[in-house]
């Protein structure tokens, strides 16, 4: 199992952070790359067992799976339940924790996941470089624009 993280201080409380996240089918919102995100079905966007289809401009459509949705912990846990990527078992969870010096929000996202010998590394480095952190970096630029109020 190759297990990646990442983590980021951003600049507004936990609640408008969690305020993005915590809707499952709103991933388009602050994930760059998404040319399409949406709930299957009738679920809603925070009932857990939702799928959500999310199309990638680099690697097709990823159909994703809500595991765990806890507005206590601030954090959300789902996996992939079909995707081109070359990756098999993969899960992952965003958590968000108050940073009281600044009224900030630390956010952490760790993923585990197995991928045959020839993609490991590259899925390694792909995770955190390429996919957390720029969703790190949006989530900050939603939030310092005003774009959502908590």
């Amino acid at each position: 199992m190759i297990n990646v993280m990442a983590s980021s201080v951003i600049n507004a409380p936990v609640s408008s952070v969690w305020g993005l996240i915590r809707d499952f089918g709103a991933l388009g919102r602050w994930l760059p790359g998404v040319k399409s995100c949406m709930i299957e079905g009738d679920d809603p966007g925070d009932r857990v067992g939702a799928i959500r289809r999310v199309e990638m401009g680099d690697v097709g459509v990823i159909r994703e799976q809500l595991l765990a949705l806890s507005d206590v912990d601030h954090a959300v846990t789902f996996s992939i339940i079909e995707s081109a990527l070359p990756i098999r078992n993969y899960r992952s969870t965003i958590t968000l924790l108050p940073v009281t010096d600044g009224n900030r929000t630390f956010i952490r996202w760790r993923g585990q996941f197995e991928a045959a010998a020839e993609h490991a590394a590259s899925m390694e480095a792909r995770m955190p470089t390429h996919i957390y952190q720029p969703a790190f970096d949006r989530l900050a630029e939603i939030l310092a624009q005003g774009e959502i109020r908590a």
